[in-house]
């Protein structure tokens, strides 16, 4: 109890403080997620900033150096995606390493009897059971400035931080106990029409990695639910009412469609 209190003390006190116009800079300029946030959204967005960056540890890899712009362009896509999710911080993350590239993490797989093989594959993106992150910084960069179409890594990672937060990467975030079992039968059916669009040769709104498990479903078609929400509702409407359930928002309020004029 006493240490709850604490904490939630603290955190007050670093949502209290002056947000520096200077990372109000970087956030305009590095997140074009938030560009059509509403003045209470950026309030609330600025406060959830200030408790993140005051919490979590950023390392730089291979040489590269965290600044405020490295630290704000990750937590500030992380922190729209979290916009609906009240005070929720990821408390189980504790440290966020960023690669000046993509990286290489060990896999291994049993091939038969007690043959394995293990090998170094490729990641811009990876999150750790033991409470860190990894990213590659200039797919962080591409993410955050939409320049990478339906992708930001920084959002695929912290959807599988909130898929996690009711103890398993399954797919299935926190949801009220009576829309559990009936949200998962709705989504997987459309994983079902996702992959049946795949396998008719049909262009669909993100990358075919969705297909591979039902966490990376849910991971794959979170980015493009804030990156491009028109285009992800033209698609499968059910999908996407099924996420700005998950995520309690809707970015189709705010993000024009890809191609209008400014």
């Amino acid at each position: 109890m006493l240490l709850a209190w604490l904490k939630a003390r603290r955190r007050r006190r670093e949502r209290e403080r002056p947000f520096p116009p200077a990372w109000r800079d970087i956030l305009r300029r590095s997140v074009r997620q938030a560009e059509g946030l509403a003045d209470d959204e950026w309030r609330r967005l600025e406060g959830w900033l200030a408790v993140f960056l005051a919490e979590k540890r950023f390392e730089g890899c291979g040489g590269l150096e965290i600044t405020d712009e490295v630290r704000l362009t990750v937590a500030g896509q992380a922190g729209v995606a979290a916009l609906g999710l009240g005070d929720e911080q990821f408390d189980r993350l504790r440290s966020i390493l960023v690669h000046p590239a993509d990286f290489r993490v060990p896999v291994s797989a049993v091939v038969g009897g007690d043959v394995s093989l293990e090998w170094h594959e490729p990641r811009l993106g990876e999150t750790w059971t033991g409470g860190s992150m990894s990213l590659s910084w200039p797919d962080v960069t591409a993410g955050g400035r939409m320049r990478d179409g339906p992708r930001s890594v920084v959002i695929h990672e912290f959807a599988h931080q909130f898929d996690g937060l009711d103890g398993d990467i399954d797919g299935l975030p926190p949801l009220p106990a009576a829309r559990r079992q009936t949200w998962a039968e709705e989504i997987a059916a459309c994983r079902d029409r996702f992959a049946e669009a795949l396998d008719d040769g049909r262009a669909t709104p993100c990358d075919d990695y969705a297909d591979e498990s039902p966490a990376e479903f849910f991971a794959v078609t979170s980015e493009c639910f804030f990156q491009d929400p028109h285009r992800l509702c033209r698609f499968d409407a059910v999908l996407y009412d099924l996420l700005r359930e998950a995520w309690r928002q809707d970015p189709r309020s705010r993000v024009r469609p890809r191609g209008a004029r400014r």
